[in-house]
């Protein structure tokens, strides 16, 4: 199980990301109630790229994350990334929404991400590390899929037993019956940690 300290990174860093869009209109944001330390990994349950966007831009949406990344590897950045939003709820590791910044993929728990949504991904990631300056070798516990945080609480089910539990999300792996991932966040890591020693090497 992967805990961070809401205390583990200050002075507060807010990464500049290179998007094609910024749609910040209809996702809600509040103050950062813990500082960031972190980046959780998600899809948004939407099938198709139009579907996902007209959903982020409805009124009725209550819950978005810091970047979404469409089918085709475009990155729209959802909200100030100095801001939190309603994308982890109740985790293992405290005040999840703001230690963590989400990025999601527009597909659903069947459809894998195309590679174009994983270059992105990763390279949203790679280059949230250079701007805080984390270190490669700590992306075990800074890259982490939602599946592996979100726990139970009286708010979603009443079965006492679960509560304090994993297994409320399935994202980012998914629900196939292959267990194919639809984002592998061992892959997502591996392939963070590498450029970051590459361009590291390069300084």
């Amino acid at each position: 199980m992967t805990i961070i300290s809401p205390v583990a990174d200050a002075p507060s860093v807010v990464p500049v990301i290179r998007a094609a869009e910024r749609r910040y209109s209809h996702v809600l944001q509040l103050r950062l109630a813990a500082p960031r330390a972190g980046i959780m990994l998600h899809y948004d349950d939407s099938r198709g790229d139009d579907r996902a966007l007209d959903w982020f831009a409805d009124a009725r949406c209550r819950n978005g994350y810091t970047w979404l990344v469409l089918r085709s590897g475009r990155v729209i950045e959802l909200a100030d990334p100095g801001m939190r939003t309603q994308h982890a709820g109740p985790c293992i590791t405290p005040q999840a929404n703001s230690v963590y910044y989400g990025i999601a993929a527009a597909t659903d728990g069947l459809v894998p991400a195309t590679d174009a949504q994983l270059a992105s991904i990763v390279d949203v990631c790679r280059e949230v590390f250079r701007q805080h300056r984390w270190l490669a070798a700590s992306v075990e516990t800074r890259i982490v899929g939602h599946d592996k945080q979100a726990v139970w609480t009286a708010a979603y089910t009443r079965n006492r037993t679960l509560w304090g539990k994993l297994g409320r999300k399935a994202d980012p792996t998914g629900i196939r019956k292959d267990g194919r991932p639809i984002i592998d966040t061992d892959v997502v890591r591996r392939m963070v940690a590498r450029q970051q020693e590459a361009s590291c090497s390069q300084e």
